[in-house]
């Protein structure tokens, strides 16, 4: 009777992936450098708009916070590009020095009572120099993460996303009501300064060899990514309309105080999502996987959409709903990674942040324009997530021969 052996990490399970994902060289440090890059994105909406608010109107602070949003949209594939040819220490360290200093001409500015439209474009500027730190983070694991955990990896780096958003405000608006809000600027700064130096020291890697891969369109060049981009839009869309819809729901029921605790609800269920998703190893391949929980996230946003004419039942579908966000984002970053070769990975996934961020403007214009019916407003996230599943079903998977790994240095 012949003797079958199976590898000890194909049986790892729950905690497990995690204990080997960890115990990789350098993957603690990339840890921490991820929590250090992702509570600052939390923090600085908020932060802007309290720096500036704190000696200007709100009108003034919210066309400053559009400006830094547009900034950061708009330029984030050329600071994914350029952290790809430089490397992404020198470019995160460049980035950092403007970043700084539109920050603190922001402070001094603000401070002095100076003039509105120096504000707004010191905050634009504030987003056109943000470190690329998303998208280099992801990039990063998937250089340094084996492929068997690859998926543990951006499940980690999913939850941490959301941690980040919902931990991100709570730290911002208490150190500005304890100090001030030049404080919890400063928090912010800091906090991404520590990212920075972590990256130098632990992962110093050389820039690509072949800058030719660099001309013309880049990792957009990829049919598989450009319709992944497509579908990371609508997602987001989804997932953006369902919170606007979610207030505007309890809004309507004269229980606005609830609008909190669901979209914290929502927060933990993706959470829960992305951790239990990264301690099982995959059973599909990962297109496999993303059709069936964008199918899944649809089949919730439905309930959710019946769920708003009886609002105590919101409170039990909202986490099940969430359960599914985690594992999208988690699979796109894995999938994004996958479709383009690693020397043009920074910029494949500062396409994504910025492709999903539209999405995310666009589907909170859209329940916006229908937030006095919530269950419209819900039919339309869940129409988008069902229209991005049909996409990744119909989308051909990438050679896996054409992805070339890269040296760390």
């Amino acid at each position: 009777m012949p003797i079958v052996t199976v590898d000890a990490d194909e049986l790892a399970t729950g905690l497990g992936r995690y204990r080997q994902l960890l115990a990789v060289p350098g993957s603690r440090a990339l840890t921490v450098a991820d929590l250090c890059a992702r509570l600052p994105q939390g923090m600085m909406s908020l932060a802007v708009l309290l720096v500036v608010a704190d000696h200007s109107s709100m009108r003034i602070a919210g066309f400053a916070l559009a400006g830094s949003t547009l900034g950061l949209a708009l330029t984030a594939p050329l600071r994914g590009r350029f952290a790809d040819r430089a490397g992404v220490y020198r470019a995160v360290v460049l980035c950092c020095g403007g970043y700084l200093a539109a920050w603190a001409g922001l402070l001094a500015v603000s401070a002095s009572r100076g003039p509105a439209a120096v504000l707004v474009v010191l905050a634009t500027a504030a987003g056109c120099c943000t470190p690329p730190l998303s998208p280099a983070m992801r990039s990063l694991w998937s250089v340094h993460a084996p492929e068997r955990l690859m998926s543990t990896a951006f499940a980690l780096d999913a939850a941490v996303f959301d941690l980040a958003y919902i931990a991100g405000p709570v730290v911002t608006s208490s150190v500005a009501v304890a100090i001030a809000p030049a404080a919890a600027a400063g928090v912010m700064l800091a906090l991404t300064g520590v990212a920075v130096v972590v990256i130098g020291v632990r992962f110093p890697e050389q820039p690509a060899s072949d800058a030719r891969e660099g001309r013309g369109r880049g990792p957009l060049r990829s049919a598989a990514l450009r319709r992944l981009l497509v579908a990371a839009a609508l997602t987001n869309a989804a997932l953006s309309a369902s919170e606007v819809a979610l207030i505007a729901s309890v809004r309507l029921h004269h229980a606005l105080w609830a609008s909190g605790p669901l979209l914290a609800e929502l927060s933990a269920g993706s959470i829960l999502g992305s951790l239990l998703l990264g301690s099982r190893a995959p059973a599909a391949r990962a297109q496999h996987r993303l059709a069936r929980l964008l199918a899944s996230y649809t089949l919730g946003l439905a309930a959710l959409a019946f769920a708003v004419l009886a609002p105590p039942v919101l409170a039990i579908v909202t986490p099940l709903a969430g359960l599914s966000v985690g594992p999208t984002l988690a699979t796109f970053f894995t999938m994004t990674a996958s479709a383009v070769s690693s020397r043009n990975g920074t910029e494949a996934q500062a396409w994504l942040n910025s492709m999903m961020n539209g999405g995310a403007a666009a589907g909170a214009a859209l329940a916006g324009l229908t937030a006095s019916q919530p269950m419209i407003s819900l039919a339309i996230a869940a129409g988008a997530a069902g229209a991005a599943a049909v996409i990744v079903t119909l989308t051909r998977p990438r050679s896996t021969g054409a992805r070339q790994p890269r040296s760390p240095g």
